[in-house]
């Protein structure tokens, strides 16, 4: 698709108007977003049919700051999409299938232990 030609002229007042910086992610990117509170961006990765990560980079830094696996065992077989977010974009939740079985899991900003989860 060519750019209007009705544009051309106002090229210099359209650039630079974003930053961007390419993240390295591990696995095949699913899905992401910005917080409501524009703090982190939330990624959702996938390993394969069997496992998820959840992670949050910070906006600033670009470094991680949360991470989450969903599933991993030999007998899962998940499917996950999208992080919702609370208006304040603090909390989440990510609503997922396991083998044909619905989960809901609540997540903050702080990476938890497996038995915290």
């Amino acid at each position: 698709m060519k750019p209007n030609k009705r544009f051309k002229n106002f090229n210099d007042v359209f650039s630079g108007l974003t930053k961007s910086k390419n993240v390295v992610t591990m696995y095949p990117l699913v899905s992401c977003c910005i917080t409501y509170n524009s703090k982190s961006a939330v990624t959702v990765t996938k390993k394969n049919d069997k496992e998820y990560y959840v992670k949050q980079y910070s906006l600033e830094s670009y470094k991680m700051t949360f991470e989450e696996r969903i599933g991993g065992l030999e007998s899962d077989y998940v499917k996950l999409k999208e992080v919702e977010q609370n208006s304040n974009g603090t909390l989440f939740a990510i609503v997922y299938s396991n083998d044909g079985v619905f989960m809901v899991r609540t997540f903050g900003e702080e990476t938890r232990s497996q038995e915290e989860i």
